[in-house]
Order: structure tokens, then C-alpha cells, then sequence
């Protein structure tokens, strides 16, 4: 029976997909388990698998273009059920016209040429008219393939340098209609630039010098130009929500660490999996989530306030897409041990970019340790829909003014860290926010409290 698939809701804020990569084309064969095609979420790329056997009739969308979630994405059956019906309606779904004939559906009219979405993307990128390409293709049912398209031109290779080839993209040239002025009549770009009236086109904010480089019209040259799109795009417009909707209020405290990374040295002479401050600063953190349930809750479509018993904690990464929160469940009963287990497959995961999305979702506190990098302090944004992150900064050796059990008072070189709550004011008072972090540098600093 043939099978709609539809572009997945992968995560609670996940209104729409961008469709990175098709595993399968028109026509080829596709078994249950394998991987039918790749989308973007908010914080990395998820293959999708198929849900049963068959062949991958129809492909409603191309590499690279966005969806709405639920709407349909491809069709996959045998190769002689009808899909007539079940395309009319997911053609009504997305707001497109079927073709004219009926007959179409099944099989092509003569005068259509058939093409797969990468066969049409490969012959834009190398400015190929699809009507006027004299291919035969060796795809389902005669279509074309991306491999058709890759032979026609190696067999009829418009010799062209990368820049000017760019250059006829963005500006419409027909590569066909010029002559090359280099070796062996090679395009080169000054030939493109002949070619397009520069005269008529109003100033670009970018132009291009004569020795193939990139300037701004006031002169700064340009080592690259990156669209501002995908999952970088993504974190940027939730973190502008959540900094503009919520009204952040911070709290700074400093953290006498000599305590703890005594303990921590003697715990770990007596433990084969080693422990780290990260570790024993998540402890911390989830004790005192446990006592303050106020931190470990949400503001739900700004209607409710949802406090949790469960504490999922997240933990902030660098992956290859950015930086994610995998976050590590039900952590409130956890030793100092069980929480370090459980969050080193998570990192390793979220460094090679293989979290799956019930790793990265579903937090309700997160913590941002950036001491590793040697910063000394720095403020963080919420997380949404979560009312509060901690900022962990590098520990350093500063003078610290200790008083002893006489009362007298000496200066001493000690391991300081600063960390740094941000809360959603809406729902969190400055007096709890002060309980809170002053709650979780009490236990950092009385680090035995963790342990038992």
C-alpha cells in the first residue's frame, strides 16, 4: 500500500523542516531501516528511515527547500499500484496543480521531460536548459538522473573557470552564447563581465576587483560571504525570542574551589572512570533544583507555569553545528558518578553531530561551562522554554580575604570560579534567584555534601 511521507515535528518548537539530503531518488528501490533522506532541526541534522518497502515514487520537494511540518514530502509503493488519488490529494496539500492529462500521474506526457529534483539541480548549477538537453535518461521509467546529466557534461564540457561559472549563475549568463578569451577558449571572467551591461545595474553593496578578489564598496575586502540560513539561523531567531520575550536578570557569585578539587583528586584515586568539575558542578546544580523546584519548571505558550519533579538536566556542548544542549534525564537521583557515565556518551555524541532528538529536547535546566576555554566570566541566555541557565566560568587563582576561627583575617592565593545565574524574570523573584545560586556555591564549596 502506498505511503505518504510527511516532513516530521522532531522537536516542540519545530514548525517547519529544511529537507538537507535525499538518500533515495525517483524510482529507486528503498527497504524498510534504510535512510530515505535528512532534515534539519534547531540544533542538527536527523536521518529519517523508512517505514516499510517499496519504491520511491514521487519526491514533492528539492535538497534544500523548507516545509511545514506534516505536509508531504514523497510517495513511496510498489511500482504498479495506482497513486493517482493519493497524489491528487498531497498535491492539494502543498497548493499545487496536477498536470493537465490524467495519464501524467503514471506516466509522463511525451512533451514533459521527466527529471529527478538532483538531475534538475545539477543541470541548473552548470546553467543547463533543461528543455533544449538532448538526454536519454536512464532513470525509473526514462527519467532523468543526477548521472546523466554528470556524463553530459563531461562529454560536453563548457570550459570555464569556477569564478566566472559563479559569476554566470547569479547573473543569468548563457555560458553557450560566449567565447572565451583564455587557452583553448576557456570562459574566463572577464569574458562573463563583457558580456553583462554593468552600465544599467544600480551600485551592489559588493563588487569585485580586477584580480579576482571581493570589496565592499567602501573598500574592505571579503574573505567570504555565508547565507545566514539553517541551524545557525535557527538558534539565532529562538535566542532573539528568548532574550527579547523574557526579561533576563543575573546573578553573579564567586566559587572557592579548593575543596572540591581536593576531593575530587581523592575520589578519582579510588574510581576507574574519572570524574571531572563539570561533574560535581551538575551535582550541585541538580541538588539544588531538587530544593528550589521554582528553577525546574516552564512557562508554557505564556498561559502556565509547568513545575517539574523530574530534573532534566542540559548540559551546553560545541558541536559541528553550533552549540547543543544534550541533557541527561531523570538525573535528581543521581550520584556524582552516574551523572559523569551518563553525560560522556551524550558529549561524544553531540561533538560528531549524532544526538538524536529525544537527546537534545526536553530539558529543564541548562548549564553552560565555558572554563575550559579560559574564559573568566560571561552572561548566557535562557534556553526556552526553561527559566534559567548557569554560566561556569574558568577557574583562576586569585587573592581571597580569609577569615579564621579567632577572627582574624589573612590574604590568601586560592582556585576562584565565577558562575553567573540568568533567570526569566516573569516567573523568578530576585530573592530566589540569590537562595538558589548562593545554594549551589554552598555545595561546591562543601563538596562532602555532594557525596552522600
Amino acid at each position: 500500500m502506498a505511503e505518504v511521507i510527511l516532513m516530521p515535528k522532531l522537536g516542540f518548537n519545530m514548525n517547519e523542516g529544511k529537507l538537507v539530503k535525499w538518500y533515495k531518488q525517483e524510482g529507486e528501490t528503498i527497504e524498510k531501516g534504510e535512510k530515505i533522506f535528512s532534515v534539519e532541526t534547531d540544533k542538527t541534522n536527523i536521518d529519517i528511515e523508512a517505514t516499510g518497502d517499496g519504491i520511491v515514487r514521487k519526491l514533492f520537494i528539492e535538497e534544500g527547500e523548507t516545509l511545514p511540518v506534516t505536509l508531504p514530502i514523497a510517495i513511496v509503493s510498489t511500482a504498479e499500484e495506482n497513486i493517482n488519488e493519493i497524489l491528487s490529494g498531497a498535491m492539494a496539500q502543498l497548493g499545487r496543480e496536477m498536470p493537465e492529462a490524467s495519464s501524467a500521474l503514471e506516466k509522463e506526457d511525451s512533451r514533459r521531460i521527466k527529471i529527478t529534483p538532483r538531475a534538475r539541480r545539477a543541470a541548473a548549477e552548470n546553467n543547463l536548459g533543461i528543455e533544449g538537453l538532448n538526454i536519454t535518461g536512464t532513470g525509473f521509467d526514462g527519467g532523468i538522473c543526477e548521472k546523466d546529466i554528470l556524463e553530459y557534461l563531461a562529454s560536453n564540457k563548457v570550459k570555464v573557470t569556477p569564478t566566472a561559472r559563479a559569476m554566470a549563475k547569479s547573473k543569468g549568463v548563457n555560458l553557450d552564447e560566449i567565447q572565451g578569451s583564455g587557452i583553448n577558449g576557456r570562459i574566463m571572467k572577464a569574458d562573463v563581465e563583457a558580456s553583462i551591461n554593468l552600465e544599467n545595474e544600480p551600485r551592489e553593496a559588493v563588487v569585485r576587483s580586477a584580480s579576482e578578489g571581493k570589496f565592499t564598496s567602501d573598500g574592505k575586502e571579503i574573505l567570504e560571504e555565508l547565507p545566514y540560513e539553517g541551524v545557525r539561523k535557527i538558534i539565532g531567531d529562538r535566542l532573539s525570542q528568548s532574550k527579547f520575550t523574557a526579561p533576563h536578570l543575573y546573578f553573579t557569585q564567586k566559587v572557592n574551589l579548593e575543596k572540591l578539587l581536593e576531593t575530587r583528586k581523592e575520589v578519582n584515586t579510588v574510581q576507574e572512570h574519572k570524574t571531572s568539575v563539570t561533574d560535581f558542578i551538575t551535582k550541585a546544580v541538580v541538588k539544588a533544583l531538587v530544593k528550589f523546584p521554582e528553577l525546574n519548571s516552564s512557562l508554557i505558550d505564556g498561559k502556565s507555569i509547568v513545575r517539574y519533579k523530574t530534573v532534566n538536566i542540559g548540559i551546553a556542548v560545541a558541536s559541528p553545528t553550533g552549540l547543543i544542549v544534550p541533557n541527561i534525564k531523570s538525573s535528581e537521583n543521581m550520584s556524582v558518578l552516574a551523572l559523569s557515565k551518563a553525560s560522556a556518551p551524550l558529549f561524544k555524541k553531540a561533538r560528531e553531530g549524532k544526538l538524536a532528538v529525544s537527546e537534545y529536547t526536553g530539558g529543564t535546566f541548562t548549564v553552560s561551562n565555558l572554563g575550559m576555554f579560559g574564559i573568566e566570566n560571561f552572561t548566557a541566555i535562557i534556553n526556552p522554554p526553561e527559566v534559567g541557565i548557569l554560566a561556569v566560568s574558568a577557574t583562576k587563582d586569585e587573592a581571597l580575604v580569609v577569615t579564621h576561627a579567632d577572627g582574624s583575617k589573612t590574604v590568601e592565593i586560592k582556585p576562584m570560579m565565577n558562575i553567573q545565574l540568568t533567570v526569566d524574570h516573569r516567573l523568578i523573584d530576585g530573592l530566589l534567584a540569590a537562595q538558589f545560586v548562593t545554594d549551589i556555591k554552598n555545595s561546591l564549596e562543601n563538596p562532602i555534601s555532594l557525596l552522600v
